[in-house]
């Protein structure tokens, strides 16, 4: 039977995208909760074999918005304590270093756009990022930043932003970078930025930065959306 994958989306605009694409390709019941405003997690939120946690436009402290984060930080422990993999994207990233111990900094690292990604020596031993080329590129966009938990295994680092992706439990893997997103969210978010904060210079150097840098930014998506799905896969038979 097909695994179970639950879905946490903080942005009508910040989908699954490439994650969702793999999941549906292979035929994952997904599961997705609009949890912009709040929610209270259903429950058999725990009986599922995978847990992705996506970004939004909120911060990981936002407790009293998104009432969810502290019941979510603890169903992230307990898919971890069960050897079931979970996956953390850009304020996803920042709840698994809170969920961990870690601290995340405020408007401390704003980056927006497609950026090149360095693997630690720990990548290469990494279940989703073994053997992976690097540089990386990624899309970006966010304003906060954290420090890695203590347990955590480093994997990616960039040069605004040093900590861009880690390991904590085996199983359990938070990207600050926008992994899942195509050369189409890419432009898509690029116009949203300048029609909601007048960042018109930005829509045009990210139509060429997608232009440049999307389809390897696309590879390297889909790539760990399916190495995850591998695990997930794994996980729901074991």
């Amino acid at each position: 039977m097909a695994p179970r994958i639950l879905v946490l989306q903080h942005h009508p605009t910040a989908p699954a995208g490439l994650l969702g694409e793999r999941m549906a390709a292979r035929a994952a019941r997904v599961t997705t909760l609009q949890a912009e405003a709040g929610i209270d997690l259903p429950d058999d939120a725990a009986a599922h074999d995978g847990l992705v946690i996506l970004g939004g436009a909120m911060n990981a402290y936002d407790d009293q918005r998104c009432r969810h984060f502290p019941t979510l930080l603890e169903l992230a422990r307990t898919f971890a304590a069960t050897g079931r993999p979970v996956l953390g994207i850009c304020l996803g990233a920042q709840l698994l270093a809170r969920a961990w111990g870690g601290t995340v900094h405020l408007g401390a690292a704003p980056e927006f756009g497609v950026v090149p990604l360095a693997a630690t020596p720990e990548a290469e031993g990494d279940p989703l990022l073994a053997g992976a080329a690097f540089p990386a590129h990624a899309m970006q966009w966010h304003d906060d930043t954290f420090d890695l938990p203590e347990v955590a295994v480093p994997l990616l680092t960039g040069a605004a932003c040093r900590n861009q992706g880690f390991r904590v439990a085996g199983c359990v893997w938070g990207f600050q970078c926008h992994l899942e997103a195509d050369r189409r969210a890419m432009i898509d978010w690029a116009v949203y930025r300048r029609d909601v904060y007048g960042d018109a210079d930005r829509a045009e150097s990210i139509a060429r930065e997608a232009a440049a840098y999307g389809a390897a930014a696309e590879r390297f998506g889909r790539d760990v959306a399916d190495r995850w799905l591998d695990l997930v896969a794994e996980a729901s038979t074991a």
